[in-house]
């Protein structure tokens, strides 16, 4: 009987929280779906309990949701699992390394799980490898959008669970009343606000005040707290809400991360930053704005370019040009409120082309299930002082 694979995923934890966000998903569902007995070495436990309350960021170890989670330092007491994943090209220590080189190919499948982009040169780059010292190849997996990507992360039940929660004729207001957050007001849109942060909306603000229809805005954690703070000439704690005209404003307390899916599901558009929150915006099948992290390099417009160039290929002219219209604006600092009210204008519209494009992605294989599917598939490697060895004994038998 075949044991169950272990796996080891490494997560640095940046500054906005995607990164441990997919990192925390992917395990998961290895432990959940697939049955690996999963370990998740983090360096900053303070910041990941953000988002998983169980966290002890004290403790040395601890079992999570059936996920084995370690502090970074640990990996240079334990010796590597069947499978290494490294998140987004974090650096493994070298204690750890070398280890993995030491028990080499036959022992370990390593992994670098690079970040998602909807750009071309993905599927030539995808499942490539590297040779490392000790006969062992490193596998680079990217996520991605197209067949020869290596898709988006996506339980197997996602789509089922949302579709019963939106036949709950009561679902958003009971997940509102347990996040402690009121009910909008009848007839209002909702919009969840998750980005980085964006000088000038304050007239974008003032515009949803002065609208004849109201508006819900749901403010997350984060650096658009203090902007919002600022046009309100108060301080917003945390759950508490305030109104300005047509605008309620509600300060978002951190939810847990499976809870996440209610406010995207509860959102009429959903304004969301990163890679996590960014797919999970997709996958709840909601009109969106993705504010992709700026670069100095301006790097991020080519990612932004690459999406859209996919995300709007079958949208009617209409829906392409408001949702283009408002991604410029709001990635590149432009004036928000004319793209705004374009986009509100082609909600429906928006709404429908959002479900169809859920609806291809979901024909794509999920992340999980191609990773250890191409782990399966990478052939053993003897190491070269093995390898040379072994031709010698052959040149002996001839």
């Amino acid at each position: 009987m075949n044991h169950p694979l272990n796996c080891d995923l490494f997560c640095h934890v940046v500054d906005n929280f995607g990164d441990i966000g997919v990192a925390w998903r992917l395990a998961r569902q290895l432990a959940h779906e697939h049955g690996c007995v999963v370990r998740l070495f983090v360096d900053d436990l303070n910041t990941f309990a953000a988002i998983c309350p169980q966290i002890q960021p004290r403790m040395g170890q601890q079992t999570v949701n059936s996920v084995n989670i370690l502090p970074w330092s640990r990996q240079q007491q334990l010796d590597p699992g069947d499978i290494v994943v490294e998140m987004f090209g974090c650096h493994l220590l070298p204690g750890f390394v070398e280890r993995v080189q030491r028990v080499g190919a036959r022992r370990v499948r390593w992994v670098n799980l690079e970040h998602l982009s909807a750009e071309d040169w993905v599927e030539g780059t995808h499942l490539r490898v590297s040779p490392q010292p000790g006969g062992i190849d490193k596998l680079f997996f990217f996520p991605g959008f197209t067949a020869g990507s290596g898709g988006l992360l996506r339980e197997a039940d996602l789509l089922a669970r949302r579709a019963a929660w939106e036949r709950l004729p009561n679902a958003r207001r009971i997940a509102l009343r347990s996040l402690g957050l009121p009910p909008p007001p009848e007839h209002a849109s909702t919009v969840l606000l998750f980005s980085y942060a964006r000088n000038g909306i304050a007239p974008w603000l003032q515009a949803m005040a002065a609208a004849s229809r109201p508006t819900t805005l749901w403010i997350c954690p984060g650096p658009m707290r203090a902007e919002v703070d600022a046009w309100l000439s108060m301080q917003l704690s945390t759950g508490q809400s305030t109104v300005r005209g047509s605008l309620t404003l509600c300060a978002l307390p951190f939810v847990p991360q499976e809870r996440f899916d209610e406010l995207l599901w509860s959102a009429d558009v959903c304004v969301v930053r990163g890679e996590d929150s960014f797919v999970r915006a997709q996958w709840a099948a909601r009109p969106m704005v993705w504010h992709a992290y700026p670069q100095h390099d301006q790097a991020h417009l080519e990612k932004i370019d690459a999406f859209l160039r996919r995300y709007l290929e079958q949208a009617q002219a209409p829906v392409r040009d408001a949702v283009v219209a408002l991604s410029e604006a709001w990635n590149q600092g432009g004036e928000l409120v004319p793209a705004w009210q374009q986009f509100v204008s082609r909600l429906p519209q928006i709404r429908a082309h959002a479900q169809a494009w859920c609806e291809r992605l979901a024909q794509l294989p999920d992340l999980a299930s191609q990773l250890l599917a191409a782990v399966a598939a990478q052939p053993d490697r003897q190491p070269a002082g093995a390898a040379r060895a072994s031709a010698a004994a052959a040149d002996g038998l001839k």
